[in-house]
C-alpha cells in the first residue's frame, strides 16, 4: 500500500516540482510493463514515466534492500515493517493514529489522507511465478543523476520509508 501512497505523492508532488525544474523523473516498480502501466493509470502518472522489472533485476543490481535479509541477518520478512514505518506514516501530512471504530487507537499504526487514498485505488499487482514472494518484499528507493554521475541515493529502510523530495529536489537542481 505504502507504494501506491507514494505514486499518489510522486503524481501531486513530486512530477511538477521536477517538471517546473526540468528534471526527468522515471519511475521502475517490481512486476510486468501491464502492471507499470495499470499502476500509473491508477495513481495518474504518465504511462511513458513509469517502467516494470519483472525479475526485480535493477532493485538487485543497485543493492536496495533484498528479501533475503543477508546485510544485517535479521530473519526473513522482519524489515518490512518496523517502528520506521509507523515513524514516517505519521510525519507525512494529516499523519495519525489508525483508530479501532472510533473507538480507541491501535497502537502503532498510523495513517494518512494519501494512505487512505492509496486504499481506495489499491490494485494487488504483485509478480507472478517463480520467487514471486521474494520479489514482492524488495524495498525501493530513490537514485538523482547528473548525466552518469550518481548524485544523489536514498534507501527505502522498511515499508513507507520514502526519500524526502525537498532532499531529492536539492540535490537535483545543486
Amino acid at each position: 500500500m505504502a507504494c501506491w501512497e507514494l505514486g499518489i505523492q510522486l503524481k501531486r508532488d513530486w512530477l511538477p516540482e521536477a517538471e517546473k525544474a526540468k528534471i526527468k523523473l522515471l519511475v521502475v516498480g517490481i512486476g510486468t510493463s501491464q502492471s507499470a502501466k495499470e499502476f500509473a493509470e491508477q495513481v495518474g502518472l504518465p504511462p511513458e514515466i513509469v517502467f516494470g522489472d519483472d525479475e526485480a533485476a535493477s532493485y538487485q543490481a543497485l543493492r536496495f534492500v533484498n528479501s533475503d535479509f543477508s546485510e544485517d541477518g535479521r530473519q526473513r520478512g522482519m524489515r518490512m515493517m518496523t517502528e520506521k514505518t509507523a515513524q514516517a506514516v505519521k510525519s507525512r501530512a494529516n499523519g495519525r493514529p489508525v483508530s479501532f471504530f472510533g473507538l480507541f487507537d491501535v497502537p502503532g499504526l498510523f495513517t494518512n489522507d494519501d494512505l487512505e487514498t492509496a486504499k481506495e485505488i489499491y490494485k494487488p499487482l504483485m509478480p507472478q511465478g517463480d520467487n514471486s514472494f521474494d520479489k514482492t518484499l524488495v524495498q525501493g528507493g530513490v537514485l538523482v543523476f547528473n548525466g552518469q554521475e550518481q548524485i544523489y541515493r536514498h534507501r527505502d529502510t522498511s515499508v513507507g520509508v520514502h526519500a524526502d523530495l525537498t532532499k531529492v529536489m536539492a540535490a537535483a537542481v545543486a
